[in-house]
């Protein structure tokens, strides 16, 4: 299967942005290559992670970002600006020497500083598409992203938005069918509350339907952020660190069978988990790693560009995906067929349709709506009151749908009347169902 749209001699690539509060990561995945690669901002070392911040110079309007930025203020160079992502979900302006800016602007401005490393390996007009994935992916963050990437006026005809749950996803789907024959579990730790993914997978669904929960874990904090200097404290903390993975792991695990798990963020870097890894080690593949979500988010870009036969084998239903087929019977060529208008499956906030549709002499329009999870077909029907009488065959009804939340589906249909035969009537109906 061809990915990619190439011209002679030319690699394309797809990316995948990891915007992370804390940190950032970029990866990118070639036309010729099977697996992604993160980009290192240093040569020769694995140094994926750029900080989410700037820094600007006191009294001068020069901007700095992620570890130069660091650099800047530990020398007391400069204004420190971080929680970048939040403030611009909020929209309130920061306050930055004195002055307000806009915080989509200054997200903007870090972003684009980002992309700008990218240079040592490849040209932003050599990417097809770019997958843009963080903690939290919602509505307004959708926005937010909008306004940077529209901001930013990238030369990238497809960019996508989507969770980590959705890149652990896409990551996985990648990786070898022995990983994925059982549950997964990816630990997201770095010293403060622990975010644990839960994958299960339904092999005895066509496609294999797979859910993901992601829990809080607020038992690992420590108090002093990181391990102490004192060594006999620094001993004590990790005993009761190692202790209270292990407590946790072996809850998670119990009656379960897990085929992988997943240790990331900088938490599991240092050498404290003893007994709590001794007992994920026992039928379990463990990997450590910190790249996972921008890995995850470049296969993501690749299989939304050109999805391939490992996208037909499974399904994502996660929090923020359709889990039901929504459609409609119509006559084609005389013969009753089925209609999709949103699969199951897809971001709520990525789908909508609209379409024409004419009427027999009917005046209710059938939703069909067949739930992946139970199987179970549902129909709803909209009753289009007032419509005009018309003969069998003229009336012209425009449907429009969309999604307000994952299992919020909003139907709205227009009578377009029937050219110079009938005028429309100005009539219209909206109706929201839950799925």
């Amino acid at each position: 299967m061809q990915f990619f749209k190439e011209s002679k001699n030319a690699r394309r690539y797809v990316l995948g942005y990891d915007l992370g509060e804390d940190v950032s990561q970029i990866s990118f995945l070639a036309s010729d290559s099977d697996l992604p690669e993160t980009l290192s901002t240093l040569a020769g070392a694995e140094a994926y992670n750029i900080p989410t911040v700037l820094c600007k110079r006191k009294d001068v309007n020069q901007w700095f970002y992620g570890k130069e930025a660091i650099a800047k203020i530990e020398a007391e160079e400069g204004v420190r600006v971080d929680g970048l992502i939040e403030a611009a979900r909020s929209g309130k302006r920061v306050n930055v020497d004195g002055t307000g800016y806009d915080p989509v602007s200054l997200l903007t401005l870090f972003v684009k500083r980002t992309l700008s490393l990218l240079s040592m390996e490849l040209s932003m007009d050599m990417v097809d598409a770019i997958a843009f994935t963080t903690r939290t992916m919602d509505s307004r963050m959708i926005e937010v992203l909008s306004e940077v990437t529209g901001a930013l006026s990238l030369p990238v005809k497809n960019i996508f938005y989507q969770s980590y749950e959705d890149s652990l996803y896409h990551y996985m789907l990648y990786q070898p069918d022995e990983l994925l024959s059982h549950a997964v579990i990816a630990c997201d730790y770095s010293f403060g509350e622990m975010t644990v993914y839960d994958m299960k997978l339904n092999h005895r669904t066509k496609p294999i339907v797979v859910t993901i929960d992601k829990t809080t874990y607020g038992g690992m904090v420590l108090s002093q952020g990181r391990f102490s200097e004192n060594a006999k404290e620094r001993e004590e903390q990790v005993v009761r660190l190692d202790q209270k993975f292990l407590e946790f792991a072996e809850k998670t695990m119990e009656g379960r069978i897990v085929s992988s798990v997943f240790l990331l963020g900088d938490g599991f870097r240092d050498q404290w988990m003893q007994k709590s890894l001794e007992f994920l080690c026992r039928t379990r593949r463990v990997f450590q790693g910190n790249n996972l979500f921008s890995k995850g988010a470049s296969i993501a870009a690749r299989e939304k560009v050109g999805p391939s036969e490992r996208m037909e084998k499974y399904v994502l239903l996660d929090g923020g995906k359709l889990k039901s087929n929504i459609g409609l019977l119509v006559k084609k060529q005389g013969k009753e067929a089925y209609h999709a208008l949103l699969d199951a499956g897809e971001n709520w906030y990525d789908i909508g349709t609209s379409l024409d549709l004419i009427l027999e002499d009917e005046n209710y329009i059938d939703i069909i709506i067949t739930s992946l999870t139970a199987g179970e077909k549902h129909v709803h029907t909209i009753e289009l009151n007032d419509l005009p009488e018309r003969p069998p065959r003229t009336t012209r009804l425009r449907m429009k749908v969309s999604m307000r939340a994952a299992d919020k589906v909003i139907i709205h249909i227009e009578d377009m009347g029937f050219g110079e035969l009938f005028e429309n009537s100005g009539l219209s109906w909206s109706e929201e169902i839950s799925v």
